[in-house]
Protein backbone atom coordinates (compact mmCIF):
# COMPACT_ATOMS: atom_id res chain seq x y z
CA UNK A 1 0.00 0.00 0.00
CA UNK A 2 2.56 2.13 0.73
CA UNK A 3 4.65 1.32 -2.57
CA UNK A 4 1.43 2.56 -4.40
CA UNK A 5 1.17 5.56 -2.35
CA UNK A 6 4.73 6.31 -3.29
CA UNK A 7 4.15 5.44 -6.76
CA UNK A 8 0.98 8.36 -7.06
CA UNK A 9 3.05 10.96 -5.27
CA UNK A 10 5.62 10.90 -7.62
CA UNK A 11 3.52 10.28 -10.80
CA UNK A 12 1.81 13.56 -9.49
CA UNK A 13 4.88 15.42 -9.15
CA UNK A 14 5.87 14.55 -12.49
CA UNK A 15 2.42 15.52 -14.15
CA UNK A 16 2.87 18.80 -12.07
CA UNK A 17 6.52 19.61 -13.83
CA UNK A 18 5.55 18.29 -17.25
CA UNK A 19 2.45 21.19 -16.96
CA UNK A 20 4.66 23.56 -15.45
CA UNK A 21 7.45 23.12 -18.42
CA UNK A 22 4.29 22.65 -20.92
CA UNK A 23 3.31 26.28 -19.66
CA UNK A 24 6.55 27.79 -20.06
CA UNK A 25 7.38 26.39 -23.93
CA UNK A 26 3.78 28.06 -24.79
CA UNK A 27 4.83 31.24 -23.75
CA UNK A 28 8.40 31.13 -25.57
CA UNK A 29 10.33 29.89 -28.21
CA UNK A 30 7.76 29.85 -31.01
CA UNK A 31 8.51 33.06 -32.59
CA UNK A 32 5.74 34.91 -30.52
CA UNK A 33 8.36 36.27 -28.01
CA UNK A 34 7.57 40.71 -28.64
CA UNK A 35 10.64 42.96 -28.41
CA UNK A 36 10.02 45.55 -26.11
CA UNK A 37 9.13 49.22 -27.06
CA UNK A 38 13.03 50.18 -26.39
CA UNK A 39 14.73 47.36 -28.24
CA UNK A 40 13.53 49.48 -30.81
CA UNK A 41 13.36 52.95 -29.90
CA UNK A 42 17.57 52.90 -30.58
CA UNK A 43 17.99 56.49 -30.01
CA UNK A 44 15.99 56.67 -26.34
CA UNK A 45 13.80 59.49 -27.94
CA UNK A 46 10.88 57.71 -27.32
CA UNK A 47 9.29 57.33 -30.71
CA UNK A 48 10.03 54.70 -33.22
CA UNK A 49 10.10 55.88 -36.29
CA UNK A 50 9.97 54.03 -39.84
CA UNK A 51 13.57 53.98 -40.26
CA UNK A 52 14.27 51.95 -36.43
CA UNK A 53 10.74 49.76 -37.20
CA UNK A 54 12.44 48.51 -40.57
CA UNK A 55 16.10 47.84 -39.32
CA UNK A 56 14.50 45.97 -35.96
CA UNK A 57 12.18 44.05 -37.88
CA UNK A 58 15.08 42.90 -40.23
CA UNK A 59 17.21 42.30 -37.89
CA UNK A 60 14.89 39.95 -36.12
CA UNK A 61 13.99 38.20 -39.25
CA UNK A 62 17.98 37.35 -40.11
CA UNK A 63 17.92 36.27 -36.29
CA UNK A 64 14.94 34.24 -36.78
CA UNK A 65 15.99 32.74 -40.51
CA UNK A 66 19.96 32.06 -38.94
CA UNK A 67 18.36 29.63 -35.83
CA UNK A 68 16.19 27.93 -38.17
CA UNK A 69 13.08 29.78 -37.62
CA UNK A 70 9.73 29.39 -39.94
CA UNK A 71 9.16 32.60 -41.89
CA UNK A 72 5.53 31.35 -43.25
CA UNK A 73 3.84 34.77 -42.23
CA UNK A 74 6.63 36.79 -43.00
CA UNK A 75 4.63 38.65 -46.46
CA UNK A 76 1.67 39.25 -43.92
CA UNK A 77 4.07 41.55 -41.36
CA UNK A 78 2.13 44.81 -40.37
CA UNK A 79 3.65 47.96 -42.15
CA UNK A 80 4.87 50.52 -40.12
CA UNK A 81 2.46 52.64 -41.50
CA UNK A 82 -0.25 50.44 -40.45
CA UNK A 83 1.11 50.86 -36.59
CA UNK A 84 1.29 54.92 -37.11
CA UNK A 85 -2.38 55.01 -36.14
CA UNK A 86 -2.45 59.32 -35.45
CA UNK A 87 -0.22 58.97 -38.65
CA UNK A 88 2.88 61.05 -37.32
CA UNK A 89 5.53 59.12 -38.87
CA UNK A 90 6.26 58.04 -35.15
CA UNK A 91 5.16 54.99 -33.18
CA UNK A 92 4.44 55.82 -29.72
CA UNK A 93 4.68 53.37 -26.60
CA UNK A 94 1.46 53.64 -26.59
CA UNK A 95 0.45 52.73 -30.58
CA UNK A 96 3.27 50.02 -30.24
CA UNK A 97 2.01 48.41 -26.89
CA UNK A 98 -2.27 48.72 -28.70
CA UNK A 99 -0.66 46.57 -31.81
CA UNK A 100 1.53 44.07 -29.44
CA UNK A 101 -1.89 43.47 -27.63
CA UNK A 102 -4.02 42.64 -31.01
CA UNK A 103 -1.67 40.79 -31.85
CA UNK A 104 -1.93 38.76 -28.93
CA UNK A 105 -5.59 38.96 -29.15
CA UNK A 106 -5.53 37.17 -32.51
CA UNK A 107 -3.63 34.25 -31.64
CA UNK A 108 -5.25 33.68 -28.50
CA UNK A 109 -8.75 33.65 -30.40
CA UNK A 110 -6.55 31.21 -33.43
CA UNK A 111 -5.55 28.95 -30.08
CA UNK A 112 -9.65 28.88 -29.49
CA UNK A 113 -10.97 28.31 -32.79
CA UNK A 114 -8.55 25.14 -33.62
Amino acid sequence: MKRIISLLIIAGMAMALADSVSAQDSQKGKGHDAPAFSSIDRDDDGAIDAEEFYQARSKHMAERAAAGGKMKNAANAPSFESLDTNGDGELSEVEFTAHQAEMMENRQQGKANK
